[in-house]
């Protein structure tokens, strides 16, 4: 009932006062303000609940609380300078002070912290601001007078029954109220012809306005004064970007096209840093000869066609609405993920690298099927990845060499698959593998990583092959979501009312996408909110609820009339709106759609086992001749997920032929084998060509049922690689090499190789070769009276605790800090037997046998 207010606050309120139970408001005699009077609900916090309660429910309702107002755009019951506030508990006492008594009753009361000043600007800004206040004004002046007039009644009326739903009732009254308010005259109005040129015509105008106030308005960053006047800004780096301000304002169709995008955009919220996209607008059209053309052709659609969708999606302008995504989603720089790994120069993503990166990609067939008919909203939320182009040429590469399955799914998961396939969730272990992680995307499956790594994972994956995301944080966890043609979805956690990205809630970004399918009126929404910015209302909180989670606070009832007005007619229109299914064209040249269309066929046979001009044996890793213990299958059309029950599976590869994914599941490895013949009876060196996203993976074989021998697999980081050869006795005539794995991470095997003589090949580096993790059987627990080390065999350490503890049937209680046995350990004797824990600090000693709070405690080692 109370939202998110905080405990600790109630704690120190109800230290700070006693609190009266007598009813009567009163005048603090001391410092001459009228303060809050606890209602006579109890003492202490329970009191204190009870007040916010009554303040906050009433005041919400009604905008008014005796003489207590509700301030909706910072959730504060206030009076005079006092101010009883949600967030207080964040910081200390917040001025709490406690009055006297007076007439019986003790009072508490919130002083207003002083406003801040107002910034002080140099002539050039004084006279930036000056000039364009003055544009900004005259143009909005110009759009009032032709907005209809709402009725007073049904607007007060609607604005009452606005501000009083707060997620727990029926919002049925709100959107009636919503109706009675869209009339047909006010529907004409918003569905008039287009009037962007000439540059006199009221959408002109409209477009200009929403710019310049939006750019006023400027960018909040957090609990921070918002950084305003942006055009300003920008204009007052020179005359050269006064000059492509004074463009941006001459180019209505321009800035219609900037506001249907979105706007520049970060972390969710509109920021305004128009000048910046302009800028970089500019460079991108002077630095691609094919984007000047498609802009042409939008532009002559404009003019030809003036009742053409604001919202394009025409495949053959999609360059013009790439360049819009990313001069908006670049306006204010994103800095690369891993920029301390990358020189000072290229810590932040380039623009121009990033635009021309796409064009290219795509030009060449290497994005998705559905990139050519993305919109310009949907292309800014491909382009604002953090990763560098670098290491999206490689993702696609490497995701084809090695789970081109993964790539020929249907939407739901395709290319992002790889989270539950590749990326172990728990802290990265990265760190135990020195050079290994070298600052790229690939130290995420590589190493591992909780929900925020793993979410990153996601969304790099889907922009790399050109499909929007957006960011979805939830309470204590990170998830993402992701365009589809038939809708956006939430991956990787819960649905839309329990996410949010920056300041702005899940529940406004699906309706928005849900809106905006319905093209037509997805154009009225825009215009009413620009006749909005116009009139100077107050925007909406956009982290509102229609049905409040529990633990979340409510934010509705914010924002002025036409603001509001606009919010509720988008959800009427995405009530009706056809469920989104986008149509994708047939491309030529898209390797992804012809990958996809080899898999919706039956696998063919697989190319035979041949023999080349220079003797060496070439065995197709799809051409086994048996499974032994497991299964294995063909790979066929995957649907959703690619989920085997074979432990080796024989899939399409994404440039030509087939491969074999080793598949390891808990019931097993497995074993496959191959039937070779030899011509003479001789030694062959053995290769295995194969790929990988993981460290500290096995391959072993057995020839004609011989002694196992280890094949030196390492980490090839997604690239294809062979590994050093391995010399095997072949007999003259038919032979058998059976292969066989105990690591569980996945191996992707395109061919064997069998040369006569001993191949040159180059070796891995060193560190991406150590041994395999220990097998359940090597962990051993050792008598209490001895160590690892007096034993001359290897402690476990700390990254291996808990499977080491799990593998002899200990319960695992984690890392923590013990003042004597080192390593990790379990105790066996009291209250805690069977507790297993690693001893994170390092100068612990004990002279065997150790003990822990009484409890004997034994050594966990590893038989090497």
């Amino acid at each position: 009932e109370i939202g998110d207010f905080s405990a600790r606050m109630f704690a120190l309120l109800a230290a700070a006062s006693s609190v009266a139970t007598s009813a009567p408001m009163a005048v603090d005699p001391v410092a001459q303000r009228t303060p809050f009077h606890i209602p006579p609900h109890g003492t202490g916090a329970a009191a204190l609940q009870a007040a916010y309660r009554a303040c906050s429910e009433s005041c919400r309702a009604t905008a008014q609380c005796g003489s207590w107002d509700w301030d909706p755009s910072t959730n504060l019951c206030h009076h005079d300078e006092l101010v009883l506030s949600e967030s207080s508990g964040a910081s200390d006492n917040n001025g709490l002070s406690s009055g006297p008594t007076v007439d019986g009753a003790s009072w508490l009361s919130f002083a207003r912290p002083p406003p801040t000043p107002p910034p002080t600007y140099d002539p050039v800004m004084q006279r930036l601001i000056a000039k364009y206040e003055t544009e900004r004004n005259a143009t909005c002046a110009q759009v009032v007078p032709h907005v209809p007039t709402l009725d007073a009644t049904d607007a007060a009326a609607f604005m009452t029954a606005y501000q009083g739903f707060m997620g727990n009732t029926s919002e049925a009254p709100v959107l009636a109220a919503a109706q009675k308010l869209l009339t047909p005259t006010l529907d004409a109005f918003l569905s008039l012809p287009d009037s962007f040129t000439p540059a006199t015509g009221l959408d002109a105008a409209m477009v200009k306005c929403a710019v310049m106030t939006q750019a006023q308005r400027g960018e909040a960053r957090g609990s921070k004064s918002p950084d305003q006047h942006l055009l300003a800004v920008f204009a007052s780096q020179g005359a050269a970007a006064e000059a492509l301000v004074d463009k941006l304002l001459g180019d209505a169709v321009l800035m219609r096209d900037y506001l249907v995008a979105g706007g520049p955009a970060v972390s969710g919220g509109v920021n305004g840093h128009y000048g910046e996209a302009m800028g970089i607008y500019t460079n991108l059209t002077g630095a691609s000869a094919a984007l000047r053309a498609a802009a042409a052709l939008r532009a002559s659609r404009v003019e030809t066609a003036p009742g053409t969708p604001w919202d394009d999606r025409s495949p053959d302008t999609v360059l013009h609405r790439l360049a819009i995504g990313v001069s908006l989603a670049l306006a204010v720089p994103i800095e690369h993920r891993y920029a301390k790994t990358l020189p000072n120069a290229s810590a932040y993503v380039d623009p121009v690298a990033r635009y021309l990166h796409y064009e290219t990609r795509y030009l060449a067939g290497d994005l998705d099927p559905a990139f050519p008919v993305l919109t310009s909203f949907e292309l800014a939320h491909t382009m604002d990845s953090d990763a560098t182009e670098d290491d999206m040429n490689w993702l696609r590469a490497a995701l084809g060499n090695y789970r081109p399955d993964e790539i020929a799914l249907s939407y739901h998961w395709r290319y992002a698959w790889s989270v539950h396939s590749d990326v172990a969730y728990g802290d990265s272990t990265c760190s135990h593998w020195q050079g290994v992680c070298n600052g790229h995307y690939s130290d995420i499956p590589v190493g591992g990583d909780v929900c925020g790594g793993r979410a990153f994972w996601g969304r790099f994956t889907r922009k790399g092959f050109g499909v929007p995301t957006w960011g979805a944080t939830e309470h204590g966890h990170a998830a993402m979501s992701s365009w589809t043609p038939t809708g956006w979805n939430v991956m990787l956690g819960s649905d839309w009312p329990w996410t949010w990205w920056g300041t702005r809630g899940g529940e406004d970004f699906y309706l928005e996408v849900e809106t905006r399918e319905n093209r037509s009126e997805y154009q009225k929404v825009l215009r009413g909110a620009w006749v909005g910015m116009a009139r100077g209302d107050a925007p909406i909180n956009q982290n509102w609820h229609a049905k409040i989670p529990n633990m979340y606070t409510p934010n509705n009832g914010q924002g002025g009339l036409w603001p509001a007005l606009m919010l509720y007619k988008a959800k009427l229109v995405a009530n009706h709106t056809v469920p989104m299914n986008r149509t994708i064209p047939a491309a030529g040249n898209s390797k992804i759609e012809a990958l996809i269309a080899r898999y919706s066929v039956p696998l063919p046979p697989p190319a035979p086992i041949s023999t080349d001009s220079a003797g060496t044996i070439v065995i197709p890793a799809a051409a086994f001749a048996s499974v032994v213990n497991e299964s294995a299958q063909r790979a066929g059309s995957l649907g959703t997920a690619p989920l085997y029950n074979a432990t080796f599976v024989a899939m399409p590869s994404f440039d030509q032929g087939e491969q074999l994914l080793s598949y390891p599941n808990a019931s097993g490895s497995g074993a496959i084998t191959y039937k070779v013949t030899a011509p003479t009876t001789a030694t062959f060196y053995l290769t295995a060509n194969f790929t990988t996203f993981h460290m500290n993976q096995d391959l072993n074989v057995s020839v004609n049922g011989g002694a196992s021998m280890s094949v030196p697999v390492y980490y090839t980081v997604g690239w294809w690689n062979q590994t050093q050869p391995v010399a095997v006795p072949l007999t003259q005539g038919p032979n058998t090499l059976t292969f066989s794995r105990n690591t569980t991470r996945e191996l992707v095997f395109k061919e064997f190789f069998l040369y006569t003589h001993k191949p040159d090949i180059p070796p891995p580096p060193g560190n991406y070769t150590p041994h395999p993790d220990p097998s359940p059987s090597q962990y051993i627990e050792v008598p209490a009276s001895t160590t690892c080390f007096k034993q001359g065999i290897e402690a476990v350490p700390e990254y291996l605790c808990k499977t080491a503890c799990q593998a002899l049937g200990f319960q695992s209680a984690g890392s923590v800090n013990r003042p004597n046995i080192s390593g990790c350990f379990v105790e066996t004797t009291g209250p805690s037997t069977g507790k297993c824990e690693f001893n994170t600090n390092a100068t612990a000693t004990c002279d065997p046998p150790c003990t822990l709070d009484g409890s004997v405690v034994r050594s966990l080692c590893i038989r090497n």
